[in-house]
């Protein structure tokens, strides 16, 4: 284990010296293996710690544009980092703060190079036996420095590029920058790097590549889940961000030829329906028009059965609150609400779907009675009583034959 209190009294910015340039076939035949031996190479003490720096440190001089190089001396800058704070009592310096600014750097130039020129490479000659560089780990190396640079924001020190001081491209580490700092939004205060987000988002609007979804995806995501937990409770702020959501979805959906995604999926999509319903920011979100009910397209389908599900709940909490205000009875009120499922067989069985339209009903009482679909506007309200419940589902069942 190295002792971190000597290490910080002998390091210095040892990558600034100056060295030759090599070419770029010594790079990848002699620096390569020699860079990723010191930086597998077990250190016990802060002297050999500060041998594998220094070495690396000559091979990035030596090697300035070569990926893996600049990989593994962003790696060894993020060592250094945690060991500067760990030899400080967690508290930043500025000696620790260059290395992880050198080490977002170092990982900048290695996603710069075409992909082809950083494969991964499995057979890297190492001592006696082969070593590997793989985008899983400068992947993780990049997740854990900006992870790093986002708690540095926290305390006051914001980095440019999650500031967004300067209109990202949508390239290099964007697209799982945008993943590793959204996901990383559980509160309030994380707010501050919904600039990033959104400048991400905007940045990738017109491209047409896959990956290049992915940061709108995420706004859709997590500013739904920020309102979800209750992180943020200010209504205007609230409606600010489920509009976003509702729009980077559509943005989603558009490019994404309606279909929803991994984060944005079906559930994280219902939730921000809910939200958007609880919140009167868009009191019919997700729910179907009822003149599209009644067709082959959606009768079968859960959106139909959900909104119908949604309309029952609405309608019998209005009825509800007439109850409430005593200008009805519960059996006037249960009369209405017969009326109205009535209604719904009737237009299914006059656009020819009878046996459709009894089902997504049966569907439909049993989610709402269970409050597994449940209106906003039932709060504080009760459920229609069980025997009306009962009868309506003896009723309006599947017909045996001869009925």
């Amino acid at each position: 284990m190295i002792r971190a209190f000597c290490l910080a009294s002998i390091l210095g910015m040892t990558g600034l010296m100056s060295a030759p340039t090599a070419s770029a076939d010594a790079c990848e035949t002699e620096y390569l293996p020699k860079a990723l031996e010191a930086g597998l190479r077990q250190t016990n003490t802060a002297e050999q710690f500060q041998k594998a720096l220094t070495e690396i440190d000559g091979y990035v001089s030596r090697c300035p544009d070569h990926p893996w190089i600049n990989m593994i001396g962003a790696d060894m800058d993020v060592r250094v980092y945690d060991v500067l704070l760990s030899g400080n009592n967690n508290q930043v310096t500025q000696q620790a703060f260059d290395y992880l600014l050198r080490a977002f750097d170092r990982s900048n130039k290695f996603i710069a190079v075409p992909i082809e020129d950083r494969q991964d490479n499995h057979m890297v000659p190492v001592g006696e036996g082969y070593g590997c560089v793989t985008h899983d780990m400068a992947h993780a190396n990049r997740r854990d420095l900006l992870s790093k640079l986002m708690t540095l924001a926290k305390l006051g020190t914001v980095h440019p590029y999650l500031a967004a001081e300067t209109p990202p491209a949508c390239a290099g580490w964007l697209m799982s920058d945008s993943q590793t700092v959204g996901y990383a939004m559980k509160t309030e205060a994380d707010l501050i790097f919904r600039p990033f987000l959104d400048a991400a988002a905007d940045a990738c609007s017109e491209i047409e590549a896959t990956l290049s979804k992915a940061p709108v995806e995420t706004q859709a995501y997590v500013y739904t889940n920020l309102v979800r937990s209750e992180s943020i409770t200010d209504p205007a702020l609230v409606t600010e961000l489920l509009l976003a959501a509702r729009d980077a979805r559509q943005a989603f959906l558009d490019r994404n030829g309606g279909k929803l995604g991994v984060a944005m999926d079906r559930f994280a999509s219902k939730d921000l329906d809910s939200e958007l319903r609880r919140h009167g920011v868009d009191p019919q979100a997700g729910i179907l028009p009822r003149k599209q009910w009644f067709t082959s397209e959606h009768m079968r389908g859960e959106e139909m059965q959900f909104s119908l599900a949604w309309t029952l709940s609405d309608t019998w909490a209005g009825l509800a609150a007439e109850m409430e205000a005593g200008t009805k009875t519960l059996s006037s009120a249960g009369a209405a609400y017969t009326s109205f499922v009535s209604g719904v067989l009737a237009e299914g069985r006059e656009a020819g779907l009878e046996a459709e339209t009894r089902t997504a009903i049966l569907y439909a009482l049993a989610h709402m009675q269970e409050s597994r679909v449940r209106s906003h506007k039932m709060d504080g309200y009760d459920l229609p009583p069980a025997w009306l419940f009962d009868t309506l589902m003896k009723i309006y069942g599947p017909q045996k034959e001869g009925e």
